[in-house]
């Protein structure tokens, strides 16, 4: 690399950004060394203390070229030392926090990182009742130390990837080598590799290259921002994907049963831990077929209600004007607008919406005699029932599924609805991820795979990996 034409191009990219920093330091009769450090994201401290305190110390009559690059080499105290080789390369170590040192012809850069995150706090998305209480951050280094803390192992792979043209973010691939398939894991190396793209803002951009199922809205990537969450999936031999500057990790191979499971359920008994992850399965259905078969009964098979019930329901629609789907459609738009208002409004206005909202849906439009007080409670148990899970993306393909039985059931009654169920059944029979049942264990019905699946045995008791993800190691006794 020629440095003067560096040190031209170090001094053109100041003029565009005041941020660098060049100092130009004697170290020599005839010699100069230069000092460069983008200031926003390198701590002055380091820089002052570790770097420039080194050469305010160096006599002007400085050593031969040999002893001085030695002697910056093993007098600058810094723990991550590079040879830089090209400009593509110093732009990158510049604008990670490293400080850039020229002298003569050598060009090395030393890691003087600024701290730039939030710390390490609570879960944010996934409130903690009972187990660890520390979440990732946006340091990629904090986030590989909080899994490594608790996965003090040799087994333990990272394979770092750097993906961005203009970002060149670093992204970090984890396994467990004694554990993982090395298909599953050479895959994700593959696919994470492949991605020719100008800028990556968060590890969820990735669902898309490694999902490759297009024809279904449930989701085959999993995110969390909880540690203990990542190790045990890599004891499990999966995969996880953590990146610079994201505060989340992405776990792969997922299947539709990991959407019912819950850190805390690994904190509880085994009863409590079960009846829970009924109470989820039974919410899933709760939330999407609800409306619908509402829909179908009040519209086209009222015969399948007791007369009373009926009568009941008579009455209280008596003064509605609006037919019964478009009733509902009117309720869940409501519902839509005020949960997305509640995710996206300060805490400190949230209060506020939800009096509003209960105003308007519990009070007002019955009053008003818009709405009847038996579609408040239908759609109600619905959205409730949806709250249940705290994944984003389960919950829009929960969403999905509700309006197009709701569509269904208005349209041919019960036989729109249950034609709406079996379409729900055949499109998640039909996803694979990574060439395996998105429905496993349940359907193919893995008998041995049940200890662990919707109810839970004892801690103990679970002694084998889940077959379906994993051949090698799978006692977990025996991890040599």
């Amino acid at each position: 690399m020629d440095i003067d034409e560096t040190i031209k191009y170090l001094y053109k990219l100041q003029k565009d950004m005041p941020d660098i920093i060049i100092r130009k330091i004697k170290v020599g009769l005839f010699k100069h060394a230069y000092v460069v450090v983008d200031q926003t994201v390198s701590s002055s401290d380091r820089v002052n203390d570790f770097v420039l305190k080194f050469f305010s110390h160096k006599s002007i009559f400085a050593n031969n070229k040999r002893n001085f690059k030695n002697a910056i080499i093993e007098n600058i105290p810094a723990i991550n030392y590079k040879e830089v080789k090209d400009k593509s390369a110093l732009v990158e170590f510049l604008f990670s926090g490293f400080t850039i040192v020229i002298y003569d012809w050598e060009v090395s850069a030393y890691e003087t990182r600024g701290e730039l995150d939030r710390g390490v706090n609570e879960p944010s998305s996934e409130p903690v009742v009972r187990g660890p209480k520390d979440s990732f951050t946006e340091n990629y280094e904090k986030n590989v130390g909080l899994i490594r803390k608790r996965l003090k192992s040799e087994h333990l792979v990272l394979k770092e990837v750097t993906v961005g043209k203009e970002t060149k973010s670093k992204v970090g691939i984890m396994y467990m080598s004694n554990i993982c398939e090395s298909e599953l894991k050479d895959e994700v190396i593959r696919t994470i590799e492949s991605i020719n793209i100008d800028g990556v803002m968060d590890v969820n951009n990735f669902k898309g290259y490694i999902d490759k199922n297009t024809f279904t809205f449930f989701p085959t990537t999993l995110y969390t921002e909880k540690p203990d969450d990542v190790c045990r999936y890599l004891l499990e031999g999966r995969v996880i994907v953590t990146m610079d500057n994201s505060p989340s990790v992405l776990i792969a191979p997922t299947f539709f049963i990991d959407f019912f499971h819950n850190s805390e359920d690994y904190y509880h008994k085994p009863f409590f831990s079960s009846f829970m992850r009924i109470i989820r399965f039974i919410s899933f259905f709760v939330a999407i077929i609800t409306p619908a078969l509402f829909i179908a009964i009040v519209t086209y098979d009222q015969e399948i209600l007791p007369v009373s019930l009926l009568i009941n329901f008579a009455e209280q629609r008596n003064n509605v004007p609006f037919p019964v789907i478009i009733e509902a459609f009117i309720l869940m738009f409501t519902f839509e607008l005020l949960y997305e208002g509640d995710s996206r409004t300060p805490a400190n206005r949230g209060t506020s919406l939800s009096i509003l909202g209960a105003l308007i849906l519990g009070d007002a439009a019955v009053q008003a005699g818009l709405i009847s007080p038996i579609m408040v409670i239908v759609v109600s148990v619905s959205s409730i029932s949806s709250l249940i899970f705290t994944y984003y993306d389960i919950q829009g393909s929960i969403r999905f599924w509700r309006y197009l039985l709701m569509i269904c059931s208005a349209l041919f009654g019960i036989v729109g609805f249950v034609t709406g169920l079996l379409f729900l059944v055949i499109n998640l029979c039909s996803i694979s991820t990574f060439g395996k049942p998105y429905t496993l264990p349940i359907i193919p019905f893995l008998k041995n795979e049940q200890s662990d699946a919707i109810i839970r045995k004892e801690i103990k008791n679970i002694k084998k990996r889940p077959s379906y993800l994993t051949k090698k190691n799978v006692i977990r006794e025996d991890t040599k």
